[in-house]
This record gives structure tokens, sequence and C-alpha cells, in this order.
């Protein structure tokens, strides 16, 4: 099947899978594989008609920016798998269904397997904290406005496994703004985002400096591929996740 995926997170899984999509979007970065690949577009503006043009067997979208871009696809004819998954157990979910979807249902069975057993090894060894032993931990998504993440985000379910409690836990929405001085007095003793430059705007920013988790140098900067993708690597950033959060006991 010619199958083009419009997202990183798709892309990952299909390769994953063993599958080389027929193309991909300039945002879909990893594996190294997928880099000369035809590409249509970004994920945040694929290019419709030519996908629309080259009629692939099966388009993969993901999450809530590319519903409307899904049903135009359906609309046109086109045969689209869409997820977006609100949890990594979710996340899990979706790539045993792309699996079974294009017939490679032994390697997703393989793969989910594995990743099952990797998050089961970050549990038993964080078996036994108590509520008062896990860091409050913030994701800062975006500075200006503050994004972060609440319950209903596959991050926010990243961080309870990985040992530490949401800090905005009890946030409106899966992706919201917040009020930055609000988040510094809830103090959280870890803070993470996946752009570098963020860490020059915590420094510079008046407030920050007394924020337990900059005087204590908690700061942690991840790859974008982990923290904001729920594929496969998913799973690495719980395990990095809880690293940070718990050195001694990974």
């Amino acid at each position: 099947m010619d199958v083009v995926s419009l997202a990183p997170t798709q892309t990952e899984i299909l390769t994953a899978l063993g599958i080389v999509p027929a193309g991909v979007t300039v945002d879909c970065d990893f594996p190294e594989i997928v880099l000369p690949l035809p590409k249509f577009g970004s994920w945040h503006a694929p290019e419709l008609h030519r996908i629309i043009e080259a009629r692939p067997d099966l388009v993969c979208t993901f999450g809530r920016h590319q519903e409307e871009i899904k049903h135009a696809l359906v609309e046109a004819g086109l045969s689209v798998y869409h997820s977006d998954p609100d949890s990594v157990g979710a996340s899990l979910e979706n790539i045993q269904e792309l699996a079974d979807l294009l017939d490679h249902r032994k390697s997703g069975a393989i793969l989910v397997e594995e990743l099952t057993i990797r998050l089961s090894q970050v549990s038993q060894n964080l078996a036994g904290l108590k509520p008062q032993d896990c860091p409050r931990v913030l994701r800062i998504m975006h500075w200006d406005p503050l994004i972060t993440v609440g319950p209903g985000s596959f991050q926010h379910d990243v961080i309870g496994l990985a040992g530490g409690l949401n800090v905005m836990a009890d946030g409106p929405s899966p992706y919201f703004m917040c009020d930055p001085r609000a988040v510094r007095n809830r103090n959280p003793d870890l803070i993470f985002f996946c752009e570098p430059q963020m860490r020059a705007y915590i420094d510079e920013q008046e407030g920050w400096q007394k924020v337990k988790a900059v005087r204590r140098g908690r700061i942690h900067v991840f790859d974008c591929g982990l923290t904001c993708r729920s594929g496969p690597r998913i799973v690495d950033m719980v395990e990095q996740l809880a690293k940070a959060l718990h050195p001694d006991l990974l």
C-alpha cells in the first residue's frame, strides 16, 4: 500500500513497523530513512491538492490540528487513519491499530509488547513511591503566552508514569495558557521543555529565579521528538523523565 504520513508521530510508527511511507511532511525528521522521501508540505499546512492528486491508498493524520484536514481528505474520497491519543496507553493502542490496518499485525504486536515491557520496568523501579516522593513537574510548551499540559494530554500521562506530579494537573484542558505568576507560585521541583532558548527566557524574566526548580538547577531540555510525539519514542520520554526525576531509582 502507498501510505502518505502528514505527521511525525505517524511517520515514526510506520517506520517502526517496517513500512516506508510514499510521502511525508517536512516536519518528519526521524528516522533518517524518511529524510529523502517526497514531501507534501508541513504538518501545519500539508499540500492537500498534491495529496489528492497522488491518490495514496492511505493518509495518516494526527492531532486536533489535522482533524479538518482529515475530513477534507475523506470528502475527496481518500482513506484516512487519524489518531489523537490522550495517554501513553492510548498511544500504544494506536500503534497496534495502524499495524492491523496495514496488515502488519505481528510486527505491531511485537513492537507494542517491547514498549509495554519497558514501561513495566519503569513502573517496577518506581514502585513504593508515595505522593510526597513525587516531584512537582512543569512542562512548558510555549513561552509567550505560557502554555502547558493538563489532563487529557499524553504528556500529562508521561509525567505521572515517570513518577512526577503535573504541577498544573487541575488545568481546564489538555493544552492551555496559564498565568506565569500562578505557575511560579506553585513552585515546581522540575521544569522541562524542548526548545533550548526557553532556558534563557527563564534566566532573564523576573520571578523565575525564586522557583525551586531553577534554584536547584532541575531544568531539563528534551528532544522534541520525545516530548511532542506519541509514537514509539514516547517510552523513551517516560524513561528519560523518570531518570531526571528519580536518578537514584533508575
